[in-house]
């Protein structure tokens, strides 16, 4: 493969894979449509246009003080053999492989994991299923995907985690029941709510119902901002 749907890179971060000094790149293109998403330009399916030998460039400038290069979106899991391409030379140079995923297709998510290409995953649950359309911006309803989705990484014992961006749409009492009720559901311990922000600064009003709500409720939830 000579060029990808890569539309963007984060050079450093300490924030996209636990843990690890990591670098971010975004695949172009999604499934979904989400009203509140912070990556718009990521959406809309391109024409591949990023050389391999840019990306060869780059983690062969950096393999020796990074720790692992992780593939968000838009959609990684849209372009899975661009994908496994890419995550294949990582792994040959000795980092991790972090992928954001809404975990749309569980079959192409196992097929990477199977092939011992992902080491940690940050998976979306858009919503409750009553309101994953609506969430996710589709007419289908993928909450049954994302939760196999789920199973598999449990199953494979893969690192992950499960998180909700709460924006105004999700933000009151009934819809977070119903979300805390679907995280008991799938068993995930320690879930996480991201509070919608906009340029950088948590929306005031979403926090305080979210921090109001949970001081009501014994599942422990962990708040990023």
């Amino acid at each position: 493969m000579e060029f990808f749907n890569i539309g963007g890179v984060t050079p450093f971060t300490t924030i996209d894979f636990p843990e690890c000094l990591s670098a971010v790149f975004y695949f172009k293109g999604c499934v979904f449509n989400c009203p509140y998403c912070h990556n718009r330009e990521f959406i809309e399916r391109g024409e591949p246009g990023y050389p391999f030998e840019s990306f060869k460039a780059f983690i062969d400038e950096r393999k020796d003080f990074l720790d692992a290069i992780v593939f968000s979106g838009g959609e990684p899991l849209l372009f899975i053999d661009e994908l496994e391409f890419l995550a294949d030379y990582v792994k040959r140079c000795g980092l991790k492989v972090g992928i954001h995923t809404t975990g749309y297709s569980p079959e192409k998510l196992k097929k990477i994991i199977d092939k011992g290409l992902i080491d940690w995953a940050g998976i979306d649950l858009k919503a409750d299923r009553k309101n994953y359309p609506f969430a996710s911006g589709t007419k289908r309803n993928y909450f049954e995907k994302t939760a196999e989705s789920i199973e598999i990484l449990k199953n494979r014992g893969v690192d992950f985690e499960v998180r909700t961006t709460i924006f105004e749409g999700l933000a009151d009492f009934e819809k977070l029941a119903m979300l805390i009720d679907e995280y008991r559901n799938l068993k995930i311990a320690n879930p996480v709510f991201q509070i919608y922000s906009q340029n950088g600064v948590p929306e005031r009003g979403i926090k305080k119902c979210v921090e109001d709500f949970l001081s009501t409720h014994s599942l422990k939830v962990s708040l990023r901002e």
